[in-house]
């Protein structure tokens, strides 16, 4: 029985299909989901400036311009996909061209992400909750320390 030119080129090519399907899916998402967030941007930054300009329209005193909360958001969003999807290409690497420890690499590629994750989310949910008390006007803990004493210090 003959195999025909479809099944054979299939079977030759296989991986590198896969490969170039991942790439593709990936691709898309970003053509289609990177204009919509930036659309999104693009209008909160309108209505920012409107509600700016009727503010100084009735003469109320602006707010505070702060957008270091944002920031640490983003940050603490955007550290873990992108890890992730580093670490979700390398493995996707080791399966297609059949590496021999794919397990122990793929595992330590993954203990690797989760913990860049971990303390990259940790790290900005600690950042927003700082920033939140500092923009209440509520004392941090290095506000309230007492200062050293001088028989104590090593400075003596």
């Amino acid at each position: 029985m003959e195999q025909s030119i479809f099944t054979t080129f299939i079977k030759d090519h296989s991986r590198e299909l896969l490969l170039l399907t991942i790439t593709m899916i990936l691709m898309a998402t970003l053509l289609v989901a990177l204009p919509q967030l930036l659309r999104l941007n693009a209008r909160k930054a309108e209505m920012w400036h409107e509600q700016r300009m009727k503010s100084l329209e009735k003469g109320i005193p602006l707010p505070l311009d702060d957008d270091r909360s944002r920031i640490a958001g983003r940050t603490a969003l955007l550290v873990p996909i992108i890890t992730m999807v580093s670490a979700a290409t390398v493995t996707s690497f080791l399966v297609v061209y059949e590496s021999t420890y794919l397990f122990a690499v793929s595992l330590s590629i993954w203990i690797v992400a989760g913990i860049v994750s971990l303390a990259a989310i940790t790290g900005g949910v600690a950042l927003i909750g700082r920033l939140a008390s500092i923009q209440a006007g509520e004392p941090t803990e290095d506000d309230t320390e007492e200062p050293a004493d001088d028989e104590h210090s090593y400075m003596n």
